[in-house]
């Protein structure tokens, strides 16, 4: 079983690249991947904001914990070899207001910045990376 569970927008270029990212660096087995477009998987997990699915990562970890956006991101840093340090940076208390209101410009502009990245097209959940 995953150590967490992300829920992800599988719509959203900059979203996969950053999953694609997350599993070329991390260890086997530490991520599950949910995207918020898979009505069936998404189902299994009533605490998740279906709301927010537009607005921010969500990661469920091994604790029952659901954690949103920035603290997501924080959450899931700190279990990838090497990028540890960063996770726990962004959670400290007096950085996490800052990363939130990066998390938000980044996530308000994530359509321009995928097409910066040369990634404008969806892609399925599963299939191999643009």
């Amino acid at each position: 079983m995953a150590l967490v569970t992300l829920f992800y927008d599988a719509d959203c270029g900059f979203c996969q690249a950053s999953v694609d990212w997350l599993l070329q660096k991390s260890r086997p087995g530490t991520f599950q991947l949910v995207a918020y477009q898979d009505e069936s998987e998404i189902k299994k997990y009533p605490m998740v904001d279906r709301a927010l699915a537009d607005k921010g990562i969500q990661a469920l970890g091994e604790d029952g914990k659901l954690r949103k956006k920035a603290s997501a991101t924080g959450f899931c840093l700190s279990l990838v070899p090497r990028w540890e340090w960063l996770g726990r940076f962004i959670l400290c208390p007096f950085v996490l207001p800052f990363a939130s209101v990066g998390y938000a410009v980044v996530a308000g502009n994530r359509q321009r910045i995928s097409k910066w990245m040369g990634r404008t097209a969806c892609r399925i959940p599963g299939s191999k990376p643009e």
